[in-house]
């Protein structure tokens, strides 16, 4: 009788750990393709695994996706993903962390981005905004730098650093490359600035 009271004890805080494991999982996603095609087939097949594969609940703002062939990746009004990186999936994982961290500056920099902008271009001046160095405009190069931020540590939270790292140096070699350089090189000035804005995953 001892022993069988000793097992369910130790029963209860497996069960209650379990139970939090299964509340932590992914949302269901709602993903769409524009087209239909085999290759938009492909690409929803990709990211409905990663979400079973990886816990994606901390980095899914918007659970409305859309995939489209020939699109640029882009976060809003509805997060659309192109067809890039179908065979790399660490690559396809940023991606989508990429376009949700631009929810969550939405979301959490509501009423205060006017001076995050500031205090950015003040700590970083002169970062091009031009394509491939740039994304094209002032602000949006210089908010870029937060999100490319929470891009990075959201894959270290999810492959680990040595991958997550390899991932933001193949960027920085392909778009946005002064970005991720700014962000490569000064990841901590970033994070705490992200801080003191409330600003994290």
């Amino acid at each position: 009788m001892k022993a069988r009271g000793k097992t369910a004890r130790l029963l209860i805080p497996v069960l209650i750990f379990s139970s939090s494991i299964a509340l932590a999982s992914t949302p269901n996603l709602k993903i769409k393709t524009r087209h239909g095609s085999q290759l938009e087939e492909r690409k929803r097949d990709q990211i409905e695994r990663l979400a079973k594969q990886y816990d994606l609940s901390k980095y899914t703002l918007t659970r409305d996706i859309m995939i489209e062939q020939g699109a640029i990746n882009h976060s809003m009004p509805e997060l659309t993903l192109n067809l890039r990186f179908l065979d790399n999936d660490d690559l396809a994982l940023s991606a989508y962390v990429h376009e949700q961290g631009h929810w969550l500056l939405v979301e959490r920099g509501r009423g205060q981005n006017e001076l995050l902008f500031e205090r950015l271009h003040m700590m970083f001046p002169g970062i091009p905004t031009q394509m491939p160095q740039g994304s094209g405009g002032l602000r949006d190069t210089y908010f870029h730098v937060i999100v490319c931020t929470l891009e990075w540590e959201g894959m270290e939270d999810l492959v680990g650093p040595q991958r997550a790292r390899r991932v933001i140096e193949w960027k920085q070699h392909d778009h946005y490359t002064s970005i991720y350089e700014t962000v490569l090189q000064n990841r901590e000035k970033i994070e705490t600035l992200m801080q003191q804005y409330g600003i994290k995953f």
